[in-house]
């Protein structure tokens, strides 16, 4: 039989303690009966209070013994300072147990502890299980409360919602409840907000307050973002003037300039500062281009102005001139959409001497002028007419499609030509009348082109024909720009992301020539998206990037989504472009607008909760536009806003290839490159790029990776 190591003695069997009051001592002699040195530790628990309860109701004296010789005696002495279970009143057992850790063995005595009434009030216990609200103008939420008597008498509580306006609240602010002892209850507050000119977009801070009459006030805290909703409009009533007004006329030499009013209407529950950026357009003529003033403010529901002054002396003699001016209107925060944010303005300057006094060469002037200008619009090869925002190769590499600010994809050819040559038919596959984000191919055929627009349509295209309407035309909701497009291997589904935070999948059935798509499920990020693409086996997962430098992977057969560490997260931080490798489903690059470059292994995370290593990480010095592997994962292209074009060597692991760790630049542009793609084809490398120089280029360049096959 196991001998008793350890005996106790409790200086009293039942003890008395008033909360609030003085503490209830009771001591404790604790023997050492074994014929080792031993140390003691003492704990108590109350019956019916959970272990992770009150831990401060009582302190000890010593927290623990030294060592003591075998038959020597050790004295704790206990204070209870506080209600074991706040509220309770009666006879509550405590059960003292004394342990070893020297002598692996513990013994436990019983002592009665009588609580008597408090001279202090509990207070009521108040919880809000959701404590984070997202809601647009007029969506209806409900604030849900929980609340605990922790006292052993009926409760009459007064519950109140304070910070949100109380319009807002459509029951009212305040409840009444009646708590049993030791009861709980639920209630709720229903909000609901207002439209967009009441509900300005920013987080409402509140708090739930729930007391008796008299008593002490429990509190908590919550939080409601309104989310921003609505656009910016941008109008100009005059995009095409001439100098002079009336003309064509008598000679007027003193006219030299033209104010283009553009005007801004805030449709929108943000408050914003706008400006206007303008690029000419390769014009006749070289104008002096003011914006007055730089910026100004919009406030909610309101309008404002800027002015495009242009400034030209006309020359004596000549045909007109046609100046083309694009604006570009600039919010400083891009949360929301902007609607005609692309103004093309035309001004004709007129000679001084009109041209009823050029009798002699009328007729050669003009032909010839007409040969020469690039705004002829019958003469497919002049290619784009405004930045273009993406290009994509075919499967094969032979052809190329882009999309740009001028509304229209172009066709491409790249076989036996050092630059890309305008494709055999017209060259304009589409013209789409809205701005062009991102152009794709279907992967099966490479038939189809998607197209998605600066006012939230999808396009699907035939890529051969050149018809003059889409095949379908589709959208989730108006004015949602669509930053990206991916299709599925298989071509069945096509993803967008979009500038409100959506991420639409939508379903593609194979005679897509005659049924229109559906759409089949959407996610909201919660934070504009600027990147898609597919990852791991199948594409079984969708990873999703953009504003705040969020990175997130959506697991399309469970239907989740979790958050990928990624770094700096501020409002102006950007994950502008991810890539992937169809050989290597589990490489991932990223680039950002500080730009960093960085390149993912997601074999090991993507079903789990592991963190995704970064496999090579590098930074330029300006913003990095777009990324794009080759196939086999062993090319990374780059391009951005300091207008260069690089192509990076990879080992087969993804990082950096050490003999060409700096990469090859293979364009050095003065202005942003928007767009890159890269392709094998046989012994070459091809890279196409496209910016705001609005032109298409080619680049060839032979293989030399040795380290990744």
């Amino acid at each position: 039989m196991l001998k008793d190591l350890i005996r106790i003695q409790l200086s009293t069997k039942e003890i008395t303690y008033q909360p609030g009051g003085i503490p209830a001592t009771f001591e404790i002699a604790v023997v050492n009966q074994s014929d080792q040195f031993a140390s003691f530790q003492l704990d108590i628990q109350a019956a019916g209070v959970e272990s992770y309860g009150n831990p401060y109701w009582y302190v000890v004296s010593p927290d623990i013994s030294t060592k003591n010789p075998p038959g020597d005696r050790t004295q704790f002495s206990v204070q209870i300072i506080d209600n074991p279970k706040p509220g309770f009143v009666g006879l509550m057992n405590l059960t003292v147990r004394i342990f070893s850790m020297d002598l692996r063995q513990e013994e436990r005595q019983i002592l009665r502890l009588i609580l008597q009434p408090g001279t202090a009030y509990v207070p009521l216990k108040i919880a809000l299980p959701v404590r984070t609200f997202q809601a647009q103008p007029d969506e209806l939420i409900e604030i849900p409360v929980e609340l605990e008597n922790p006292e052993h008498l009926v409760a009459e509580a007064i519950v109140r919602c304070v910070g949100i306006p109380l319009s807002w609240l459509t029951e009212g602010a305040e409840r009444r409840l009646k708590l049993t002892p030791d009861g709980k209850a639920k209630t709720s507050f229903l909000c609901r907000i207002p439209n967009l000119t009441e509900a300005p977009c920013q987080t409402y801070g509140f708090s739930v307050e729930a007391n008796r009459v008299n008593e002490p006030t429990s509190v908590a805290s919550g939080s409601l973002y309104v989310l921003p909703v609505g656009r910016v409009e941008v109008r100009c009533p005059y995009p095409q003037q001439q100098m002079p007004p009336q003309g064509a006329g008598l000679p007027n030499w003193k006219k030299t300039q033209v104010i283009y009013p553009l005007y801004f209407t805030n449709h929108s529950n943000l408050p914003h500062q706008v400006a206007i950026a303008v690029q000419p357009q390769d014009n006749q003529a070289k104008c002096h281009l003011e914006i007055i003033p730089d910026q100004a403010e919009l406030p909610m529901n309101q309008s404002t102005q800027l002015d495009l002054w242009v400034t030209k002396r006309r020359r004596w003699v000549g045909f007109p001139q046609t100046c083309l001016f694009e604006t570009k209107a600039r919010l400083a925060d891009a949360r929301l959409d902007v609607h005609n944010d692309t103004q093309l303005l035309r001004l004709i300057l007129h000679p001084v001497f009109p041209i009823w006094l050029q009798a002699l060469g009328v007729l050669g002037v003009l032909w010839l002028l007409w040969w020469l200008s690039w705004l002829n619009p019958a003469n497919p090869y002049w290619g784009h007419k405004a930045p273009l925002n993406s290009v994509q190769f075919n499967g094969v590499g032979d052809k190329i499609i882009s999309g740009a600010d001028d509304q229209a994809i172009l066709g491409w050819r790249t076989d036996g030509f050092e630059n890309p040559l305008i494709n055999e038919h017209t060259g304009t596959i589409a013209k789409t009348q809205k701005a062009v984000r991102v152009v794709r191919f279907r992967p099966i055929n490479n038939d189809l082109v998607a197209a998605g627009l600066e006012n939230g349509e999808i396009q699907l295209w035939n890529a051969t024909v050149g018809d003059r309407e889409p095949l379908h035309t589709f959208l989730r909701q108006p004015d949602d720009r669509v930053f990206d497009l991916a299709f599925t291997p298989d071509s069945r589904t096509l993803f967008s992301g979009h500038g409100s935070g959506l991420v639409v999948q939508w379903s593609l059935d194979p005679n897509i020539a005659s049924i229109q798509p559906i759409q089949q499920r959407q996610k909201q990020m919660g934070f504009a998206v600027n990147a898609l693409k597919l990852v791991g086996e199948a594409g079984s997962h969708l990873a999703i990037a953009g504003r705040f430098n969020q990175l997130v992977l959506w697991d399309l057969k469970k239907d989740t989504v979790r958050s990928i560490k990624y770094g700096t997260s501020g409002e102006a931080n950007y994950i502008l472009s991810l890539a992937t490798a169809a050989a290597q489903p589990y490489l991932l690059a990223s680039a950002d607008n500080q730009g960093t470059i960085k390149i993912w292994n997601l074999r090991a995370c993507l079903n789990s909760t592991l963190d995704c290593p970064v496999v090579d990480e590098w930074k330029l010095d300006k913003a990095v536009h777009s990324v794009a592997f080759s196939a086999d994962g062993c090319y990374l292209a780059s391009a951005g806003e300091d207008g260069r074009a690089i192509l990076w060597s990879l080992t087969t692991s993804g990082d950096r290839w050490g003999q060409a760790i700096s990469g090859q630049v293979l364009d050095q542009s003065s202005k942003s490159i928007n767009s890159v793609d890269v392709i094998r084809s046989k012994d070459d490398i091809l890279i196409v790029t496209g910016g705001d120089d609005t032109e298409v280029n080619l680049y060839r360049v032979k293989q030399s990776n040795s380290d990744c096959r």
